[in-house]
Parts: C-alpha cells; sequence; structure tokens
C-alpha cells in the first residue's frame, strides 16, 4: 500500500491522544457518525482504512455496533486495538462487497500509489446509501519533507478530490477545507525551510503546541468539519463525507 518511514510511526504513537490535528479528525468522525446513523437501535459497522494505531477503534467502539482497522503497519507496542485490526491493502481489503454501513479513510488516500483504485475499493465494501469519510491533506505547494517522511504521494485541491469521488460514483454530502488557521504559518514554515536546506532533524510537526494554542486549533478545526459551516478556500487539510448511491 504505501512505505512509511517506521521512526514516524513511533512519533504518531506519542503525540496522536492530545495533538489537536489527529484529535479533531477523530472528533469529527464521532461527530459524524452520530449524525448520519442517529438511531441508536441501529448502530452502524465501521470499518477504519489506514487505522495506524488503532486509537479511533476505541473512541468509537460505543457509537458502532462492530469496528475493524485495517493497516499494513502493526506493532503490539503501539497498536492500542490490535485484536480488532487487520493487515490489510488498501485496494485489495479483507471484507465482502456491501460490508460496512461506514468506512473512514483518514490521511489514507495520499500514500496510495493509485488513490482511484483505492477509493474504488472503499466504496465495494460499503453498503449501498452507505457513508465514507475522508480528510486527505490539501494543496500541492505545502509538499515539503514532512510528508515525504511520511510516505505520501500527492496532496490535494477540493477539484481534485471532487473529480475523483464523482468518476468512481459516489455522491458529495459534505467537503470542505479544514485546519484553516494554521494554512499561513504553516506554508511560511515549509518554505523557509526548504529554501535554506532545513530538510532533516527535528520538525514543528511532530511538536505538541502549546496548551492554549492546541485547543485554539482544535476548535477551529472542529467547526470548520460540521455541518452548516463556512466554506474557505484555504485550509491545510481538505475533509468530506461522501454516500454511495443506493443503486
Amino acid at each position: 500500500m504505501f512505505l512509511i518511514e517506521q521512526k514516524e510511526i513511533y512519533l504518531f504513537a506519542r503525540i496522536e491522544k492530545e495533538h489537536f490535528f489527529y484529535r479533531a479528525r477523530r472528533e469529527l468522525v464521532r461527530y459524524w457518525l452520530k449524525l448520519l446513523f442517529p438511531d441508536s437501535g441501529q448502530k452502524p459497522i465501521v470499518i477504519d482504512a489506514g487505522v495506524g494505531t488503532g486509537i479511533l477503534l476505541q473512541e468509537i467502539e460505543d457509537i458502532s455496533s462492530s469496528v475493524i482497522g485495517c493497516d499494513l503497519f502493526f506493532d503490539p507496542k503501539i497498536s492500542k486495538e490490535y485484536s480488532r485490526m487487520v493487515k490489510a491493502n488498501a485496494t485489495a481489503l479483507p471484507f465482502p462487497e456491501h460490508f460496512s454501513d461506514a468506512t473512514i479513510a483518514l490521511d489514507l488516500l495520499e500514500h496510495l500509489e493509485n488513490d482511484f483504485l483505492g477509493l474504488k475499493e472503499l466504496k465495494r465494501i460499503t453498503k449501498p446509501g452507505g457513508y465514507l469519510i475522508v480528510n486527505v491533506p490539501s494543496f500541492s505547494f505545502l509538499f515539503s519533507d514532512w510528508d515525504q517522511a511520511v510516505g505520501h504521494k500527492r496532496r490535494y485541491n477540493k477539484k481534485q478530490l471532487k473529480a475523483l469521488t464523482e468518476a468512481i460514483g459516489l455522491e458529495i454530502v459534505f467537503m470542505r477545507y479544514v485546519n484553516s488557521l494554521p494554512f499561513l504559518p504553516i506554508f511560511l514554515y515549509r518554505q523557509m525551510r526548504f529554501r535554506v536546506g532545513l530538510g532533516k532533524g527535528e520538525r514543528l510537526e511532530d511538536k505538541l503546541p502549546s496548551h492554549w494554542l492546541n485547543q485554539l486549533l482544535l476548535k477551529a478545526f472542529i467547526a470548520q468539519g460540521k455541518k452548516g459551516s463556512i466554506s474557505l478556500p484555504f485550509g491545510v487539510s481538505l475533509f468530506a463525507v461522501l454516500k454511495k448511491p443506493e443503486n
């Protein structure tokens, strides 16, 4: 599926519980699952493709009837829900057609050599009328040494992600640029690193922001990813909720 430096996995595990970026994505998944499946008597079957350490599985267990994570990388020392994680390639998932009510792909598509086949496979395992919740990094001019280290092949703009989803036959329920507040600082920081040749060493992306800044960025990120939010033309990420047609 993709190659990622092992040390990056350990960095994720160290900061993902508190870091605003990872927390916001998990909060938005919970928000949308509760919005899309309001009947608590019929909880959805959820697949998390590209599950990482499995922390999301823990946080949506109470609002799903069954939740399974898939990833190529497993390490019992950091995998929090190892028993519910399946080793699998995102373009050949070990599930039958029309299996899940909701399929999650948080920062997965950008890792794939062929994102069309990857999204098509996510659609295959999703039930007709079911949903896909997707997050991807945005804007190719933000591509940096950090993207390379974590195995990114590309970043997306809204036009590109729309074209991909429409080509596969998915309906767009919601699509917004998110994480807009740090957009300009991140752009300037990455440009500075590139221009002065700071391609190695400690990176800003690996650090946990101060508590007040972390909380501010968390709240702003979550607000942008909710239904009815104002659509801004920029953001560090692109968040989408897609629907598989009934027919």
